[in-house]
Protein backbone atom coordinates (compact mmCIF):
# COMPACT_ATOMS: atom_id res chain seq x y z
CA UNK A 1 0.00 0.00 0.00
CA UNK A 2 1.49 3.33 -1.03
CA UNK A 3 1.62 6.44 1.15
CA UNK A 4 -1.29 8.17 -0.61
CA UNK A 5 -3.58 5.21 -0.14
CA UNK A 6 -2.52 4.75 3.49
CA UNK A 7 -3.25 8.40 4.31
CA UNK A 8 -6.61 8.14 2.61
CA UNK A 9 -7.56 5.05 4.62
CA UNK A 10 -6.46 6.66 7.88
CA UNK A 11 -8.44 9.82 7.17
CA UNK A 12 -11.58 7.79 6.45
CA UNK A 13 -11.18 5.83 9.68
CA UNK A 14 -10.42 8.89 11.80
CA UNK A 15 -13.42 10.75 10.46
CA UNK A 16 -15.62 7.73 11.00
CA UNK A 17 -17.08 8.27 7.56
CA UNK A 18 -17.31 5.44 5.07
CA UNK A 19 -19.03 7.37 2.31
CA UNK A 20 -17.30 9.16 -0.51
CA UNK A 21 -20.48 10.61 -1.99
CA UNK A 22 -19.17 14.16 -1.59
CA UNK A 23 -16.27 13.33 -3.93
CA UNK A 24 -18.75 12.59 -6.71
CA UNK A 25 -19.99 16.16 -6.86
CA UNK A 26 -18.24 19.50 -7.43
CA UNK A 27 -21.09 22.01 -7.57
CA UNK A 28 -20.58 25.71 -8.17
CA UNK A 29 -23.30 28.05 -6.99
CA UNK A 30 -24.79 30.86 -9.07
CA UNK A 31 -25.56 33.96 -7.00
CA UNK A 32 -26.71 36.23 -9.80
CA UNK A 33 -28.08 35.26 -13.18
CA UNK A 34 -27.19 32.21 -15.22
CA UNK A 35 -25.41 32.61 -18.57
CA UNK A 36 -23.43 35.65 -17.48
CA UNK A 37 -20.38 35.97 -19.73
CA UNK A 38 -18.10 36.87 -16.79
CA UNK A 39 -18.84 33.46 -15.26
CA UNK A 40 -17.79 31.55 -18.38
CA UNK A 41 -14.35 30.04 -18.89
CA UNK A 42 -12.98 30.30 -22.42
CA UNK A 43 -12.23 26.56 -22.44
CA UNK A 44 -15.97 25.87 -22.27
CA UNK A 45 -16.33 27.28 -25.80
CA UNK A 46 -19.61 29.08 -25.09
CA UNK A 47 -20.44 31.28 -28.09
CA UNK A 48 -23.83 32.75 -27.08
CA UNK A 49 -25.31 31.81 -30.44
CA UNK A 50 -28.83 31.07 -29.16
CA UNK A 51 -31.21 34.04 -29.30
CA UNK A 52 -32.61 35.05 -25.91
CA UNK A 53 -36.13 34.68 -27.30
CA UNK A 54 -35.58 30.91 -27.61
CA UNK A 55 -34.26 30.41 -24.05
CA UNK A 56 -36.96 29.68 -21.46
CA UNK A 57 -35.94 29.59 -17.76
CA UNK A 58 -37.68 26.80 -15.86
CA UNK A 59 -38.05 25.96 -12.16
CA UNK A 60 -39.11 22.51 -11.00
CA UNK A 61 -39.68 20.81 -7.67
CA UNK A 62 -37.60 17.75 -6.78
CA UNK A 63 -37.78 16.16 -3.32
CA UNK A 64 -39.34 19.38 -2.09
CA UNK A 65 -36.44 21.46 -3.43
CA UNK A 66 -36.56 24.00 -6.24
CA UNK A 67 -34.24 23.13 -9.09
CA UNK A 68 -33.43 25.27 -12.10
CA UNK A 69 -33.17 24.55 -15.79
CA UNK A 70 -33.56 25.98 -19.27
CA UNK A 71 -35.74 24.78 -22.11
CA UNK A 72 -34.24 25.93 -25.42
CA UNK A 73 -36.60 26.10 -28.38
CA UNK A 74 -35.35 24.76 -31.73
CA UNK A 75 -33.61 26.85 -34.37
CA UNK A 76 -36.04 25.83 -37.10
CA UNK A 77 -33.81 23.43 -39.06
CA UNK A 78 -35.78 20.37 -37.95
CA UNK A 79 -38.53 19.99 -40.55
CA UNK A 80 -40.72 17.73 -38.39
CA UNK A 81 -43.94 19.21 -36.99
CA UNK A 82 -42.59 18.58 -33.48
CA UNK A 83 -38.80 18.47 -33.23
CA UNK A 84 -36.70 16.03 -31.28
CA UNK A 85 -36.26 16.97 -27.61
CA UNK A 86 -32.93 16.26 -25.91
CA UNK A 87 -32.83 15.99 -22.11
CA UNK A 88 -29.23 16.78 -21.18
CA UNK A 89 -27.78 15.55 -17.86
CA UNK A 90 -24.46 17.26 -17.18
CA UNK A 91 -21.23 16.32 -15.43
CA UNK A 92 -20.12 16.67 -11.83
CA UNK A 93 -18.33 20.03 -11.99
CA UNK A 94 -19.85 23.49 -12.06
CA UNK A 95 -23.43 24.12 -13.16
CA UNK A 96 -25.41 24.80 -16.33
CA UNK A 97 -22.97 27.55 -17.35
CA UNK A 98 -20.18 24.98 -17.70
CA UNK A 99 -22.17 22.96 -20.24
CA UNK A 100 -23.87 25.69 -22.24
CA UNK A 101 -21.40 25.37 -25.12
CA UNK A 102 -22.31 21.70 -25.45
CA UNK A 103 -26.00 22.58 -25.42
CA UNK A 104 -25.34 25.08 -28.22
CA UNK A 105 -23.95 22.32 -30.40
CA UNK A 106 -27.08 20.20 -29.92
CA UNK A 107 -29.29 23.22 -30.60
CA UNK A 108 -27.40 23.91 -33.83
CA UNK A 109 -28.28 20.37 -34.93
CA UNK A 110 -31.94 21.43 -34.91
CA UNK A 111 -33.01 19.93 -31.56
CA UNK A 112 -34.84 21.56 -28.70
CA UNK A 113 -32.92 20.91 -25.50
CA UNK A 114 -33.70 20.84 -21.79
CA UNK A 115 -30.79 21.17 -19.38
CA UNK A 116 -31.17 21.24 -15.60
CA UNK A 117 -29.01 21.68 -12.52
CA UNK A 118 -28.96 19.01 -9.84
CA UNK A 119 -29.77 19.91 -6.26
CA UNK A 120 -26.96 22.06 -4.86
CA UNK A 121 -25.74 23.11 -8.31
CA UNK A 122 -26.15 26.61 -9.71
CA UNK A 123 -29.26 28.12 -8.15
CA UNK A 124 -30.89 24.79 -7.32
CA UNK A 125 -31.71 24.30 -3.66
CA UNK A 126 -30.41 21.50 -1.49
CA UNK A 127 -27.29 19.35 -1.51
CA UNK A 128 -26.34 16.93 -4.28
CA UNK A 129 -26.80 13.22 -3.61
CA UNK A 130 -27.42 10.07 -5.57
CA UNK A 131 -31.14 9.83 -4.78
CA UNK A 132 -31.44 13.57 -5.30
CA UNK A 133 -29.85 13.46 -8.75
CA UNK A 134 -32.14 10.63 -9.80
CA UNK A 135 -35.16 12.57 -8.53
CA UNK A 136 -33.96 15.68 -10.38
CA UNK A 137 -33.69 13.72 -13.63
CA UNK A 138 -37.17 12.31 -13.13
CA UNK A 139 -38.52 15.83 -12.55
CA UNK A 140 -36.81 16.98 -15.76
CA UNK A 141 -38.43 14.16 -17.73
CA UNK A 142 -41.87 14.79 -16.20
CA UNK A 143 -41.58 18.46 -17.11
CA UNK A 144 -40.70 17.74 -20.73
CA UNK A 145 -43.55 15.24 -21.03
CA UNK A 146 -45.95 17.89 -19.71
CA UNK A 147 -45.18 20.33 -22.54
CA UNK A 148 -47.48 20.52 -25.54
CA UNK A 149 -44.52 21.14 -27.84
CA UNK A 150 -42.73 17.92 -26.84
CA UNK A 151 -43.46 14.73 -28.76
CA UNK A 152 -43.11 11.95 -26.20
CA UNK A 153 -42.02 9.55 -28.96
CA UNK A 154 -39.13 11.82 -29.98
CA UNK A 155 -37.25 12.33 -26.69
CA UNK A 156 -33.53 11.60 -26.51
CA UNK A 157 -31.65 11.22 -23.22
CA UNK A 158 -28.09 12.54 -23.36
CA UNK A 159 -25.68 12.15 -20.45
CA UNK A 160 -22.10 13.30 -20.08
CA UNK A 161 -19.79 11.77 -17.43
CA UNK A 162 -21.69 11.88 -14.10
CA UNK A 163 -24.85 12.62 -16.10
CA UNK A 164 -24.69 9.19 -17.72
CA UNK A 165 -25.87 7.73 -14.40
CA UNK A 166 -29.04 9.84 -14.54
CA UNK A 167 -29.49 9.04 -18.23
CA UNK A 168 -29.23 5.27 -17.70
CA UNK A 169 -31.55 5.51 -14.70
CA UNK A 170 -34.23 7.24 -16.77
CA UNK A 171 -33.86 4.82 -19.67
CA UNK A 172 -33.68 1.61 -17.65
CA UNK A 173 -35.87 2.36 -14.63
CA UNK A 174 -38.35 5.08 -15.59
CA UNK A 175 -39.29 5.40 -19.26
CA UNK A 176 -37.58 4.22 -22.48
CA UNK A 177 -36.82 7.16 -24.81
CA UNK A 178 -36.42 7.24 -28.57
CA UNK A 179 -32.65 7.07 -28.15
CA UNK A 180 -29.88 7.27 -25.54
CA UNK A 181 -26.48 8.95 -25.89
CA UNK A 182 -23.72 8.36 -23.33
CA UNK A 183 -20.60 10.51 -23.59
CA UNK A 184 -17.55 9.52 -21.51
CA UNK A 185 -19.61 7.18 -19.30
CA UNK A 186 -18.42 5.59 -16.09
CA UNK A 187 -19.25 1.96 -15.46
CA UNK A 188 -20.07 2.28 -11.77
CA UNK A 189 -18.94 3.74 -8.47
CA UNK A 190 -16.50 0.82 -8.26
CA UNK A 191 -14.72 2.18 -11.31
CA UNK A 192 -14.59 5.62 -9.68
CA UNK A 193 -12.92 4.25 -6.56
CA UNK A 194 -10.39 2.32 -8.62
CA UNK A 195 -9.44 5.33 -10.74
CA UNK A 196 -9.75 8.02 -8.08
CA UNK A 197 -8.44 6.49 -4.85
CA UNK A 198 -6.33 3.54 -5.99
CA UNK A 199 -8.50 1.38 -3.75
CA UNK A 200 -9.79 -1.67 -5.58
CA UNK A 201 -12.83 -2.11 -3.34
CA UNK A 202 -16.52 -2.44 -4.15
CA UNK A 203 -18.06 0.94 -4.87
CA UNK A 204 -20.92 0.21 -2.49
CA UNK A 205 -18.41 0.17 0.42
CA UNK A 206 -17.53 3.81 0.02
CA UNK A 207 -20.29 5.34 -2.10
CA UNK A 208 -23.94 5.26 -1.07
CA UNK A 209 -25.24 6.62 -4.39
CA UNK A 210 -26.75 3.90 -6.58
CA UNK A 211 -24.62 4.90 -9.55
CA UNK A 212 -24.24 1.68 -11.51
CA UNK A 213 -24.43 1.96 -15.30
CA UNK A 214 -22.94 -1.51 -15.61
CA UNK A 215 -26.00 -3.01 -13.96
CA UNK A 216 -28.54 -0.85 -15.79
CA UNK A 217 -27.20 -0.59 -19.33
CA UNK A 218 -28.48 -4.00 -20.40
CA UNK A 219 -32.01 -2.84 -19.58
CA UNK A 220 -31.85 0.35 -21.66
CA UNK A 221 -34.81 -0.22 -23.95
CA UNK A 222 -33.77 2.10 -26.76
CA UNK A 223 -31.08 2.49 -29.40
CA UNK A 224 -27.86 3.46 -27.65
CA UNK A 225 -24.85 5.48 -28.80
CA UNK A 226 -21.63 5.57 -26.77
CA UNK A 227 -18.91 8.17 -27.31
CA UNK A 228 -15.64 7.73 -25.45
CA UNK A 229 -12.06 8.97 -25.71
CA UNK A 230 -9.40 6.28 -25.82
CA UNK A 231 -7.14 8.51 -23.70
CA UNK A 232 -9.80 9.26 -21.08
CA UNK A 233 -7.94 9.89 -17.84
CA UNK A 234 -11.06 9.89 -15.62
CA UNK A 235 -13.19 7.07 -17.00
CA UNK A 236 -10.37 4.87 -18.27
CA UNK A 237 -11.46 3.43 -21.60
CA UNK A 238 -10.82 -0.27 -20.91
CA UNK A 239 -12.44 -0.21 -17.46
CA UNK A 240 -15.51 1.79 -18.41
CA UNK A 241 -16.44 2.06 -22.10
CA UNK A 242 -15.49 -1.50 -22.96
CA UNK A 243 -17.10 -2.88 -19.79
CA UNK A 244 -20.35 -1.07 -20.56
CA UNK A 245 -20.34 -2.14 -24.19
CA UNK A 246 -19.95 -5.74 -23.03
CA UNK A 247 -23.06 -5.43 -20.85
CA UNK A 248 -25.20 -3.51 -23.36
CA UNK A 249 -27.55 -4.93 -25.95
CA UNK A 250 -24.97 -4.89 -28.73
CA UNK A 251 -27.57 -5.30 -31.47
CA UNK A 252 -29.00 -1.91 -30.46
CA UNK A 253 -25.72 -0.23 -29.52
CA UNK A 254 -23.43 1.92 -31.64
CA UNK A 255 -20.14 3.39 -30.52
CA UNK A 256 -17.44 5.84 -31.49
CA UNK A 257 -14.09 5.38 -29.73
CA UNK A 258 -12.22 8.63 -30.31
CA UNK A 259 -8.44 8.45 -30.67
CA UNK A 260 -6.51 11.17 -28.78
CA UNK A 261 -9.63 12.34 -26.90
CA UNK A 262 -9.67 12.60 -23.11
CA UNK A 263 -12.62 12.89 -20.73
CA UNK A 264 -13.61 16.48 -21.48
CA UNK A 265 -13.01 16.98 -25.18
CA UNK A 266 -14.68 14.22 -27.20
CA UNK A 267 -16.94 16.58 -29.24
CA UNK A 268 -14.07 18.94 -29.98
CA UNK A 269 -11.66 16.21 -31.09
CA UNK A 270 -14.39 14.75 -33.31
CA UNK A 271 -14.95 18.15 -34.93
CA UNK A 272 -17.62 18.17 -37.65
CA UNK A 273 -18.00 14.39 -37.26
CA UNK A 274 -19.64 14.99 -33.88
CA UNK A 275 -22.77 16.61 -35.35
CA UNK A 276 -22.87 14.12 -38.22
CA UNK A 277 -22.70 11.11 -35.90
CA UNK A 278 -25.35 12.47 -33.51
CA UNK A 279 -27.77 13.49 -36.25
CA UNK A 280 -27.40 10.23 -38.20
CA UNK A 281 -27.90 8.17 -35.06
CA UNK A 282 -30.96 10.10 -33.86
CA UNK A 283 -32.49 9.99 -37.34
CA UNK A 284 -32.05 6.22 -37.65
CA UNK A 285 -33.35 5.66 -34.11
CA UNK A 286 -36.58 7.40 -35.06
CA UNK A 287 -37.16 5.44 -38.27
Amino acid sequence: MNRRTLLFCLSVLLLGCFSLDSFLFEPVRVTGAYLNSVDMDSTWQVRFVIPDTLIQPVTLTSQGKTIYGFFVLPNGTDTAATPTTVIYSHGKFGNINRYWGRLEMLWEMGYQVFIYDYQGYGKSEGTPSGPGCFADAEAALAYCLSRDDVDSSRIVYYGWSLGTYMTCHLAADIRPPAAVILESPLASTSSITREGTVLDVPGSFVVRADFDNERRIGRVGAPLLMLHGRQDEVAVFERNALVLYGEANQLATEYVWVDNAIHDNVPYVMGSDYARVIKDFVYRAGH
